[in-house]
């Protein structure tokens, strides 16, 4: 039992350092870019942004989506740093900082990056699919590609290697929801600029996360420390 906590407990640190991280990244990044894209959003809907809200309220506003981000992220990075924590316990554990590196950089490509390919990071006003169908979709690509990436590094054989590549690209054969070509006001660039924003995000915060679960999994101060 006391292992267990002690896991959660290292987890949790983990997790609210790279969502910390993740979160502020995300405020001084995306955060303008999406309130930018939400004034084309009310554009379209004959609307000004002025119209919507006065200043002062708009202000309440912020901080509130700012609060929001902040939880929000420590909440998922506490949720991934305990996954990952668990999968790399059964695989051998995460011994030294740099192993901690490889399981960031691994969780960035499951659960950013490839996904993104086949739905990328979506602004207010953008044509999107249901909701749920790309829910499912996202779940499926993450999963298949965490499992592709454990299975293909820990068994090494021909076989492994297919079933790998089987499941990397299953959700791509089958196809990320879409809808059909929708008129948007939101430029193309900004956009793009959302989209990098986004995996730029994720990829420090992932590291960061990673290399915290590693060193403190392996560094005899913090084992002093919790037993």
């Amino acid at each position: 039992m006391a292992y267990f906590q002690r896991l959660f407990f290292l987890a949790l640190v983990a997790g609210v350092v790279g969502g910390v991280i993740a979160s502020t990244l995300n405020i001084a990044i995306n955060v303008p870019t999406i309130m930018e894209a939400e004034v084309f959003e009310h554009v379209a809907e004959h609307q000004t942004a002025a119209d919507q809200a006065p200043h002062e309220h708009k202000h309440v506003s912020v901080v509130r989506r700012n609060l929001i981000t902040l939880a929000a992220m420590v909440l998922a990075f506490v949720g991934y740093a305990f996954l990952v924590s668990v999968v790399a316990e059964v695989g051998g554990g995460l011994r030294t900082w740099s192993s901690g590196l490889l399981w960031g950089m691994g969780g960035f490509l499951a659960f950013n990056l490839v996904p993104a390919i086949g739905l990328p990071p979506e602004l207010p006003g953008m044509p999107a699919a249901d909701l749920g169908e790309r829910q499912l979709w996202w779940l499926c690509c993450a999963f298949g590609t965490a499992g592709a990436m454990l299975l293909a590094t820990n068994v090494r054989n021909a076989a492994a290697y297919v079933a790998s590549l089987v499941l990397l690209a299953a959700p791509f054969l089958f196809g990320a929801p879409t809808v059909d070509d929708v008129a948007t006001l939101v430029p193309e660039e900004l956009q793009r600029h959302f989209v990098l924003g986004t995996l730029a995000a994720g990829l420090v915060a992932w590291v960061a996360m990673g290399v915290m679960l590693g060193v403190l999994r392996s560094g005899n101060r913090y084992r002093a420390v919790l037993g």
